[in-house]
Order: C-alpha cells, then sequence, then structure tokens
C-alpha cells in the first residue's frame, strides 16, 4: 500500500470512530506530504454496510439501501424493529404514538441521536411520544441515510444521556457532488397520499446542499384517526482550508396535525369489528406539534495525529392537544368504560386556601359541563454545544469530548366548558409549569490495538452532571406555588475488549455503568403535598439517578459473502424512580426497587449472488429478552410489585426473517417478524398486571423498478409497490389493563395496522 493510501485510510478511519486503527506515527507522518481531504472520509464512511468486526461492543447497522427502500407507513423508529431486540410500533399513521422497547427498556431509558445530538426530550426521556406527547416526532426516513445500533451501554463516544438500554444513532442524509433534482407521488390504502421533492445542488466551487421536502396525509387505519404530516430537510457541506476543514450544517422541521389513537376496550372491537374508534360525538382528541433540529458543526485536520470538531445545536418543540370528552359518556353504569380526558363531577380546587377562581357550574351549569375540554400546551427549547478531539498514537486512539445542553420548558393545561377556552394561570388551569435543565458531561476514552491489531481493548470514562428547576403555580393540581430544584453528577465507566484469533472472526466482551437522570414528574410530584397536620407544603427532591451495570460477552464472523453474530447479556437496574409516603404523611419520588434485565441474541446475513435469474440476499436474526423485579415493593405510584414479577410491554422472543432479490433495474424484499406475547400495565399504575396480549407475525413486501429514461432531462422513473401486513392479520401491539365501572379489570387496547397497499412514481431528473 503506497505511503498516501496509508494516510488516507488512517484519517477516514478517526473520522468515522471506527476502533480497528493503529498505524505507527512515523507512516502518519511520512504520508503528510499529500494533503489530507475531509470530504473523503464522508465517502468512504457512507458506503459501511456492516458493523465493524472487531468493534468492543455489540453493533448492528440498518443500511441506506433498506432506509430508502422502506413503506412511506414505516418511520425511523419502527424500522429498527428489524434488528434483534428492539420491538417498535405505531398506533396511528405517520408515526403517531409510537412505542420503542430496546432490550426491554423503554424509549426514555436509551438514547437516540441524529449526527451525534441527543433527540431524547431533556424533561421526559424519551425521543417520540414523550409526556403524552403522542405525534412528537424530531425526524423522517426522508432525513436520513443509515442507522448504527449500538446495544449496551457502549463506549462514551457513543452514549449519550439516558443510554441505559442503548444507543441509535441516526446518520444525517448528505448532499451529494452531482446536481439532480426528483419528485414523485403515491397513493394507497386508507386515502394516504404522498408527495416528495428533493433537489441536490452539486459542488458549487465545494459547497453543496441538500433540500428536501415530505409531505404524507392519511384517513388512517382506525376510525377518526386522521393525520398530516410535513417534512422539511436542508444539509449543507462546505469544504474549506484546502479541503483540510469541513463545514456542515442540518435543519429538520416536521411538522404533525392529526386526532390521537386512543386505546379502546377489546370488547368493543369484537362487538363494532376491527379499526374501531370512539365516535367523535363521545370523545376525541386533535394535536399538532413542529419540532425543529439545527446542527452546525466544524471538523478540522490539525495534523494527521489530531483531529477537533464541533457542534453547536438547537432545538424547538411546540405541542399543542385539544381533547373533548362528552360528559353523557362519562364511565357510568349504562357505560362501563372509562373514556379518556373525562369531565369531573367536583370542582376540589376550589377548597384549597387560596383556590383557582374559576369555578364550572356557575359558568356552564355543572361541574361535568364545565371540565369536558381539555387543552394541553408544551413548549420546549434547548441549546448546546459538543467538542471532540481525536488523538492518533502508535497504538492508541485517544478520544476526548462532552457535551453542555440548556433546556427550557413550559407546560401547562387548562379545563374548560367550550373549546376557545381561556389561558388564565390561577382561574382555570390544571398546572403551569416552567422547568430549567442544565445537562453537561465530559469523557475520555482509549482504543488500545495490540498484537497486530487483533487485540483492542477501549476503556473510557464519562462524568455527567444535571442542575435541575421545576415550578409550578396555583392550579387545580396545585393547591399552593413552588419550585422544587437539585443537582446530580455521576460517573460511568466502560471498558471492552475484542480479540480476532483468525481473519473473519472476532470475540468480544465489555462492561459498562450508566444512569438515567429523574424525569421531571420526580420534581413537580413534590410540590403541593399534604402533611398530616393537613398543610399543603414543597418537599425536597432528593432523589437520585437510576443506573444500570452491563455485562455482555459475543462472538461475529464476517467474510465477502456473509456475517453472523451472537451475544448475550445482563444488565442490572438498580435505583428504580418510586413514589412513597412517610410518616408525616409527606409523598415524594425517591429511589427503591431492582430488577435485572437478561438475554441473547443472533443476527446472520448471507449474500447468496447470481442464482438462475437475479442477486438473492437473505437475513435472519433471534433475540431473547427478560425482564424481572428482583425486589418487593410497594408505593403510592408503583402500586404492589412482587420479586419476579416480570416487566410490562417485553416480548421474551422475537424473530425477523427476510429475503432480497434484484434483477436489472427490479428488485423485491419479504420480510417477516414474530413478537410473542406480552403482560400489559396497569393503566393508572404503571405496574405489570396479568393480562397479556397475544403473539403475532407480520410479513411485509416491496417492490422497485427503475426504468432508465432517454430523454435530455429524465434519468429515470422509479415504480414502487409496498404491501405492509401482507397477510392482513389483525393484532394488537399495545395493551394495558383497566377497571370497569363494576370493579372488574378489562383489556383496553390499541390496534395494529391491518394490510397496507401503496403505489409510488419517483421521477429523477
Amino acid at each position: 500500500m503506497k505511503k498516501p493510501q496509508v494516510k488516507l485510510l488512517l484519517i477516514a478511519l478517526v473520522g468515522a470512530g471506527v476502533n480497528v486503527v493503529c498505524i505507527p506515527v512515523a507512516l502518519a507522518q511520512d504520508a503528510s506530504k499529500s494533503p489530507v481531504e475531509i470530504g473523503k472520509v464522508s465517502k468512504i464512511t457512507k458506503n459501511e454496510k456492516k458493523a465493524p468486526l472487531k468493534a468492543t461492543y455489540t453493533e448492528h447497522v440498518i443500511s441506506k439501501k433498506a432506509i430508502r427502500r422502506a413503506s412511506p407507513m414505516q418511520s425511523a423508529q419502527s424500522i429498527l424493529a428489524t434488528e434483534p431486540s428492539i420491538n417498535s410500533s405505531a398506533a396511528g399513521p405517520n408515526g403517531v404514538r409510537s412505542t420503542t422497547t430496546f432490550r426491554a427498556f423503554n424509549s426514555g431509558q436509551f438514547s437516540e441521536t441524529f449526527d451525534g445530538i441527543s433527540l431524547n426530550g431533556p424533561f421526559n426521556g424519551g425521543a417520540t411520544n414523550q409526556a403524552s406527547e403522542r405525534n412528537a416526532i424530531p425526524l423522517i426516513l426522508n432525513d436520513i441515510s443509515g442507522i448504527k445500533i449500538h446495544n449496551g451501554i457502549n463506549n462514551p463516544d457513543v452514549n449519550s444521556y439516558d443510554s441505559l438500554g442503548g444507543t441509535i444513532s441516526y446518520e444525517p442524509r448528505k448532499p451529494s457532488r452531482k446536481f439532480g433534482v426528483s419528485a414523485g407521488m403515491g397513493y394507497g390504502s386508507f386515502g394516504t397520499f404522498n408527495w416528495n421533492a428533493l433537489l441536490n445542488t452539486g459542488s458549487i466551487d465545494g459547497f453543496r446542499s441538500l433540500f428536501a421536502y415530505n409531505r404524507q396525509t392519511t384517513n388512517g387505519w382506525r376510525n377518526n384517526t386522521g393525520d398530516q404530516s410535513t417534512n422539511y430537510y436542508y444539509a449543507g457541506i462546505l469544504p474549506y482550508d484546502h479541503r483540510a476543514s469541513r463545514l456542515s450544517a442540518y435543519v429538520i422541521v416536521n411538522r404533525n396535525v392529526g386526532y390521537t389513537p386512543h386505546s379502546v376496550p377489546q370488547s368493543l372491537i369484537q362487538q363494532h369489528g376491527y379499526g374501531f374508534n370512539w365516535p367523535l360525538n363521545e370523545t376525541y382528541s386533535t394535536q399538532s406539534d413542529t419540532e425543529l433540529t439545527a446542527i452546525l458543526g466544524d471538523k478540522t485536520i490539525i495534523n494527521p495525529n489530531v483531529i477537533v470538531s464541533g457542534k453547536v445545536f438547537a432545538q424547538d418543540n411546540n405541542f399543542h392537544r385539544t381533547s373533548y370528552t362528552n360528559p353523557a359518556y362519562d364511565q357510568s353504569a349504562t357505560q362501563p368504560y372509562y373514556l379518556p380526558n373525562q369531565s369531573t363531577s367536583s370542582a376540589f380546587w376550589l377548597g384549597y386556601p387560596v383556590p383557582p377562581t374559576y369555578n364550572p357550574s356557575a359558568v356552564f351549569g355543572s361541574n361535568n359541563a364545565g371540565t369536558d375540554y381539555h387543552l394541553y400546551e408544551e413548549i420546549r427549547n434547548s441549546f448546546g454545544f459538543q467538542p471532540k478531539a481525536s488523538f492518533v498514537l502508535p497504538h492508541n486512539l485517544v478520544t476526548v469530548g462532552g457535551n453542555v445542553t440548556y433546556a427550557m420548558e413550559h407546560s401547562a393545561e387548562y379545563f374548560y366548558g367550550d373549546y376557545n377556552m381561556p389561558k388564565i394561570p390561577g382561574y382555570n388551569n390544571a398546572w403551569d409549569e416552567h422547568d430549567d435543565r442544565l445537562l453537561s458531561s465530559v469523557y475520555i476514552q482509549d482504543n488500545i490495538s495490540l498484537l497486530h491489531g487483533s487485540l483492542h481493548i477501549t476503556p473510557g470514562i464519562k462524568y455527567l452532571y444535571a442542575y435541575t428547576t421545576s415550578s409550578d403555580d396555583i392550579g387545580f393540581y396545585y393547591p399552593i406555588a413552588g419550585t422544587v430544584a437539585n443537582s446530580q453528577a455521576y460517573t460511568s465507566p466502560t471498558i471492552g475488549i475484542s480479540y480476532s484469533p483468525l481473519k473473519h472472526v472476532s470475540v468480544y466482551a465489555s462492561y459498562g455503568r450508566n444512569i438515567k437522570f429523574p424525569d421531571i414528574d420526580a420534581y413537580y410530584n413534590n410540590i403541593g403535598e399534604q402533611n398530616n397536620a393537613g398543610n399543603y407544603v414543597v418537599v425536597p427532591a432528593t432523589v437520585q439517578p437510576e443506573y444500570v451495570t452491563d455485562l455482555e460477552l459475543g462472538t461475529r464472523y464476517q467474510n465477502r459473502r456473509a456475517s453472523f453474530s451472537a451475544d448475550v447479556y445482563r444488565e442490572d437496574f438498580k435505583n428504580t424512580f418510586i413514589s412513597v409516603t412517610n410518616g408525616q404523611g409527606l409523598s415524594s419520588t425517591v429511589n427503591g426497587g431492582a430488577s435485572r434485565y437478561e438475554g441473547g441474541e443472533l443476527s446472520a446475513k448471507y449474500d447468496f449472488g447470481h442464482i438462475l435469474v437475479g442477486r438473492w440476499e437473505a437475513f435472519a436474526n433471534y433475540s431473547y429478552n427478560q425482564a424481572v423485579f428482583e425486589t418487593a415493593f410497594d408505593s403510592s405510584y408503583a402500586g404492589q410489585v412482587k420479586a419476579g414479577q416480570p416487566l410490562a410491554n417485553i416480548p421474551k422472543n422475537m424473530i425477523n426473517v427476510g429475503m432480497d432479490w434484484a434483477y436489472h433495474g427490479f428488485s423485491a424484499q419479504l420480510a417477516g417478524k414474530y413478537v410473542s406475547s406480552q403482560y400489559v400495565q396497569q393503566n393508572l399504575a404503571g405496574t405489570p398486571s396479568s393480562l397479556q396480549i397475544p403473539s403475532y407475525f407480520l410479513m411485509n413486501l416491496g417492490l422497485q423498478d427503475v426504468i432508465p429514461i432517454h430523454h435530455d432531462y429524465i434519468k429515470n422513473v422509479k415504480l414502487s409497490l409496498d404491501i405492509d401486513n401482507l397477510l392482513n392479520r389483525h393484532y394488537y401491539p399495545r395493551g394495558f389493563a383497566d377497571t370497569n365501572y363494576a370493579g372488574n379489570t378489562y383489556l383496553s387496547v390499541l390496534e395494529g395496522m391491518p394490510r397496507f397497499v401503496f403505489g409510488s412514481v419517483t421521477l429523477r431528473f
């Protein structure tokens, strides 16, 4: 290999963060005779299709090809379910009310990043559907070019805040060096209509930009769940300093407007048919959400041994939901089921020492009539800076970095007897809350390469800090105003070891500990508690972060056509957040209880090459995940929990299988997923019940044909046909245990999407 090529490979590996590099400094110094171009780094990493053979942690990759071929009903979350240990589904179209678990951890207990910047909500954990923001969706598949899935705690350069179960790294869609335009539209089941456009400016003196627009409207597969999604995306790259440096900019604006899909009793679905939802004259929720993510980055090669980068970012979320429940259908002897957002028969707040002044009975004739409309708003902003530096040493790749994020949130809910309601704190607010949180971290990690690169050791340590303030005004739920604040810090150690005894084989082991800072409810729940003397007080927050200890063992095999991986893991969960009442009659969120998450994963892919007609590829993976409580506890928040009781919403067994066939410009994909049965949680207590939703198996079919067009302006036409849930299975991806008017427990479910057929055409110019 020529020395300039050695240098290019070195820089590419460092820039990509691949843990397989060990090049002597002498070679790197000799290579400095040729200029280094950061732009070439992206070109190499963009084509990665497999997890690195010698990675010291469990990793999986979803390729750009798989993303571009995905059905329009696939979201950035649901496509994750093709990989082991991830269960993801949406209760409505366009990714609305999505639910994802990763190695049994919920969406607030693993991190999702875009270009390395965390998408998780600073106050409520999850990246989507957090804090009952059912259509809060930060990005769509049109915005990304690939996904790297890092199972477990992983190294500090990868993980982020809330990284207990793992980290999902979404890679930005980048502009091309060549000019190009495309436009497409499609139509399918449930009145689904999609149109999109994309413009690549090509390289103009090195500067290139990509503009993309995607809009999708649909009636949804359930009654009264229509939704509209509009996405704007920009990506820009500007090399400078003889291409040794590079500026990058990414902007996503995603807006979603529609009806909230609510769970309904299974017995009503059996009575009225699949697709049943509450009639609008009984109850409904209309919601709108706009999310902005903007990232400006700079990356510079100081010399062949040092690369520095920094990113500044801003994120904004603006969510509004108005809900209505007809008082005539509130839970009663004739209507035994609980409806979402029911009105209240008692103006309980009028008995507070200095109460909110709204009297629903005086204004609308009754308390129920005066509280049948609810307006919930959540406005959140965050800003931050994320620096990083990599140092290439003779046998080490040392990375240091950090993050500072400052976030503000205004959350409020108002009750009234009319859709057009006033928003007056101290009058008709259930709550009016202002929160602030400062998150920061700093880390250092090393990748030590020994035995000519066959042995890699990756020790790392990260320090995390959070300062949180939550303030609430007097409201229906707050008899007094108050503020709760505290600071917390934690040091997270990690280490991984990978050894490759043969050319295509590696074995690895890893250990790590990480934490999740408490969600904001651990603070606002402490405001306005009543002690035994009957006085309302603010209880200081003493809760500590939840933390997990992770142990993993695994092996990989990779050659030109085949890849295989297997791993087992155990994660011990401590400091579970619960709510308790002490001897003075004060309730607060504290740490208590422990649980154990463990399992194993198998994954295989094979490229058969050309067989008879066309090329064939296949994949299969299996995962086993079990999560159980290790200690028993009883609390006002969590209810009664017994040792050995399994956690809810965790399917123990999942299987993915698929086949890909290509012949000239035509291609076809057939994929199936099996999800075993799972316990559901009690709707109000949040703890597992004895009820289960049954297992299910789904198959999806995708067909594409790219037809060359011999025309001066049109390059080709792409025709696509997607059939999701090919077998038209009726299934319930999520459920809850609830209690009817007579006190009997029943199963309330969210309905999965039936067969979906969608055809589209895309012109490329």
